[in-house]
């Protein structure tokens, strides 16, 4: 179950894999693009028996409970109101399959825009004082950090692991000479591109300092007294 699946990459890339997704947006629009996306994908033909798209909310998910073997919200979280955030995790919770569990991504950070980004300003001036582009302000109605997040989780009745990355840095080298309409990544991103910025990311993300610099956050969520997911490999968390 892809919820809140945007443009649909991730749900096309699991049905192709094999996966049987189910993609859900509260935006027609956005279903539409997911459509788009599985027919054009470049490396397969989808099944239609693979992917079904579907309008709903993601606090009323409309599959039977212990559907699911994953549950994906990628980049949801901070467009839904807190109310919202804990029925569309108690959702999650009731669809998971006893082996399931839930993967979720969120940015940004609350603690990276309090503490880093007020510390990145003096290095380029020219940044705005807010750490959101005007876009951001007006979508992000519930920005996370890393204890808000693990609690919506405990209290949605899911055992949880949650942690940081930084891919800021990342993305600011790959869109470097790309131009931008916001501020933000206009000044930003060339500075934060340059290798000695990337170097000391990766030492800030070895210290305990990650938790206030990082801008990725991202969580794993299983049913209590299940196996959850696995402890090593590509889902070992960071700490």
């Amino acid at each position: 179950m892809d919820v809140g699946c945007g443009r649909g990459e991730a749900a096309v890339h699991a049905a192709r894999r094999g996966a049987r997704v189910i993609a859900l947006d509260f935006s027609l629009d956005a279903l539409a693009l997911c459509r788009l996306s599985a027919r054009r994908d470049p490396d397969a033909v989808v099944a239609p028996d693979r992917l079904s798209v579907a309008a709903s909310e993601a606090t009323a998910l409309p599959v039977a409970g212990g559907w699911a073997g994953r549950v994906l919200m990628l980049d949801v979280v901070e467009h839904l109101q807190p109310w919202q955030v804990g029925g569309a995790l108690r959702e999650a919770r009731r669809i998971l399959r006893p082996d399931g569990y839930v993967v979720i991504h969120t940015l940004p950070n609350r603690w990276a825009l309090r503490v880093a980004y007020p510390v990145l300003r003096p290095f380029a001036r020219r940044l705005p004082r807010d750490g959101r582009s005007e876009y951001e302000r007006q979508v992000h109605v519930n920005e996370q950090d890393p204890l808000r997040l693990r609690r919506a989780l405990r209290e949605a009745g899911l055992a949880n692991r949650v942690w940081v990355e930084e891919w800021t840095t990342r993305h600011a080298s790959r869109g470097r000479g790309l131009g931008y309409p916001d501020a933000l990544r206009e000044h930003g991103y060339p500075l934060l591109a340059r290798p000695v910025m990337r170097r000391l990311a990766r030492r800030v993300m070895a210290t305990p300092l990650r938790w206030l610099a990082a801008n990725d956050l991202f969580a794993l969520a299983w049913l209590p007294g299940s196996a959850g997911p696995p402890q090593s490999g590509r889902f070992r968390a960071v700490r």
